[in-house]
């Protein structure tokens, strides 16, 4: 019996045909595979001008890896870095830092220069590179800088405090001195008080310019208690606590972003930065030590 074909059997044959040169032409169609070479970067180091930037102390936590200044990733350090681009090229790796202490806020820090390396990549090649940043010329000069070695201390202690910040040969970070509070719950420095609350400020006050300015403060930093970093708003005097920093028995750095805290200050006003800490009723003594502060815009 011979079959007869429908329309319907007609347009399954002419789509089953179709099918199957697309499955014969995919494989020569589709783009070849990239196959990356990797780059290794164990850290980034930073340099520093002496007399200029102060310490070379840095807490960079992550590299910021770009190719022909083409964002490849973010990553944190020590990392293996897959780079999917072969032949000459130019890598470019900026310092990545944790904004104000936190894991989950990471920003390439605005302040270190970009480290640059003209570069062969070869596919499954694994380079080491070894990135060196420095501070930015447009971050020069620093607005403040206090690192206790000098003879006089920019920050004062508030009215409010019952204790003195002192300079402390004392395990200091680097150099002669930090800059030390000791809260013991003896008495205070005024009749009647004890020793159980700790406040300073700066000297000086620093002007607000600029909505879109970004404004860090770095310092090293070891204590056995809570203290604190906050803004004096000079345009009414309100204080607002933003920071804290927590317990550590070694030295540690942090990076604030005190331009989230400058909302409320007014364009043109000026404000102080001060410190604080409250003695934890667990312990004998709570400490509070600093050092190597630098405040950039």
């Amino acid at each position: 019996m011979i079959k007869t074909f429908t329309a319907h059997t007609y347009f399954q044959i002419v789509s089953l045909l179709v099918l199957i040169q697309a499955l014969f032409w995919l494989p020569s169609c589709s783009k070849p595979e990239i196959i990356p070479s990797y780059i290794h970067i164990d850290s980034i180091g930073l340099t520093t001008s002496p007399g200029v930037d102060g310490s070379n102390s840095h807490n960079i936590s992550d590299a910021w890896v770009y190719v022909d200044n083409q964002l490849v990733g973010a990553f944190e350090l020590p990392a293996t870095i897959p780079i999917p681009y072969t032949g000459n090229h130019n890598l470019q790796v900026l310092g990545g830092i944790k904004k104000n202490g936190s894991t989950a806020e990471r920003e390439a820090y605005p302040f270190y220069t970009q480290w640059t390396k003209a570069m062969n990549l070869v596919p499954e090649s694994k380079f080491s590179v070894k990135p060196v940043v420095a501070y930015t010329s447009y971050s020069h000069p620093f607005v403040w800088m206090e690192n206790f070695d000098s003879p006089g201390i920019s920050l004062i202690d508030s009215i409010q405090s019952d204790t003195i910040l002192i300079k402390d040969s004392l395990n200091p970070f680097e150099g002669h001195y930090s800059g030390s509070a000791y809260l013991d719950g003896k008495a205070g420095k005024v009749s009647g008080s004890t020793h159980t609350h700790f406040q300073c400020q700066t000297t000086q006050s620093f002007v607000h310019n600029s909505v879109s300015e970004v404004v860090y403060m770095e310092i090293n930093y070891r204590c056995n208690t809570k203290f604190f970093v906050g803004l004096v708003n000079t345009s009414d005097y309100s204080a607002t606590q933003f920071v804290f920093f927590n317990p550590t028995t070694t030295w540690k750095k942090m990076y604030v972003r005190l331009s989230d805290a400058l909302v409320g200050v007014p364009i043109g006003y000026s404000y102080l930065i001060y410190l604080g800490m409250v003695k934890d009723p667990l312990l004998d003594v709570s400490e509070m030590h600093i050092d190597n502060i630098k405040l950039i815009h």
